[in-house]
């Protein structure tokens, strides 16, 4: 695993190296916040909703 390392210029942070495996825990995370966001504004705008279990047996689920 490699060490995180930060570069910086004129003592201000430019750059991060980190492990690859960090990299797609954190990708992984930012993305199941953009999915959770994403669901709240589309409930906000979605007045009409049901629920899973309803659903499943309007479709013959």
């Amino acid at each position: 695993m490699i060490k995180t390392q930060i570069i910086e210029q004129d003592k201000q942070p430019v750059a991060v190296i980190l492990d690859y495996k960090e990299y797609l825990k954190y990708k992984e995370i930012e993305q199941d916040r953009d999915d959770y966001y994403s669901g709240v504004e589309t409930k906000l705008k979605n007045k009409k909703w049901i629920s899973h279990k309803d659903l499943k047996a309007k479709l013959g689920i």
